[in-house]
C-alpha cells in the first residue's frame, strides 16, 4: 500500500505514518446488499496533504473493485468530511 502513496505531497519519509494514521482513523462501514458494496467512510484527516494522498489510495483500491473475501461484495471506499476529491 506504501506505493500507492509516493506522490508530490507526500515523501517517502511519511508513507508509513499516513498509513499507520490512516490505520487508527475512525470510519464507519456500512453494507449495502442491493448492491453488494460495502461502503467504508473514513474520517477526513487534520492536514490536506494527508487528505490529497488518501483520495489517491482510495481511487486506486476503488479501482481495483476489492472483494470481501468469499463473497461478491465490493469494497468502496471514502474519505467522510473531504470535499476537495479529485
Amino acid at each position: 500500500m506504501v506505493g500507492l502513496l509516493i506522490g508530490p505531497d507526500v515523501d517517502s519519509s511519511a508513507e508509513r505514518r499516513l498509513l499507520h494514521d490512516l490505520f487508527i482513523s475512525e470510519a464507519d462501514i456500512l453494507p449495502d446488499t442491493e448492491t453488494n458494496k460495502l461502503h467504508i467512510r473514513v474520517h477526513s484527516a487534520s492536514m490536506p496533504a494527508a487528505n490529497h494522498a488518501i483520495v489517491r489510495l482510495f481511487k486506486s483500491l476503488n479501482e481495483a473493485e476489492l472483494k470481501y473475501p468469499g463473497t461478491d461484495i465490493c469494497h468502496v471506499y471514502e474519505l467522510w468530511g473531504y470535499t476537495d476529491q479529485e
